[in-house]
């Protein structure tokens, strides 16, 4: 049991500000309880004669997102960010997401961090009930595909 990877052991991460290429990150963890991820691939399914009507899959595309769901935190970095942006569309959505992810397997600790432009999408910082901390939720859209580095 010692191999399993506990969601709190990952590290997320927005871009804030950007100064020529170079992202300004803030963490997304004050607030936040549930993260999912969702690779949103397209499938093909060929079902040949020699496989008896059993198919064989092939994946040919994705559309990588990741849901954060949680609690809202004024004066947290990385949710004034998003929430500051909820009414603006286009560019105004665009960033940059960061994911650290530690494998501690291994004799000493292996970190990958993936890094990936994104879209800031389906922003909702009002809900629940009126005695309630407001509930809210947000997508990290990829745009392209992730680079990886492993330290």
């Amino acid at each position: 049991m010692d191999n399993l990877l506990t969601i709190y052991n990952l590290e997320a991460s927005i871009g804030t500000s950007k100064s020529s290429e170079t992202w300004t990150y803030a963490k997304l963890e004050n607030g936040l309880d549930n993260v999912s991820e969702a690779l949103n691939e397209v499938v093909q399914q060929y079902f040949f004669l020699n496989d008896k009507g059993f198919a064989r899959n092939h994946v040919t595309g994705m559309a990588p997102a990741f849901t954060f769901t949680g609690r809202r935190v004024q004066g947290d970095a990385a949710q004034d960010y998003i929430f500051g942006n909820k009414y603006k569309l286009d560019t105004n959505r665009s960033s940059s997401f960061q994911l650290k992810v530690t494998d501690n397997s291994g004799a000493s600790p292996k970190v990958t961090t993936y890094t990936v432009d994104c879209t800031i999408c389906n922003i909702q910082e009002f809900s629940g009930a009126s005695t309630d901390d407001s509930a809210i939720s947000f997508e990290l859209r990829f745009n392209g595909a992730p680079t990886s580095a492993t330290a």
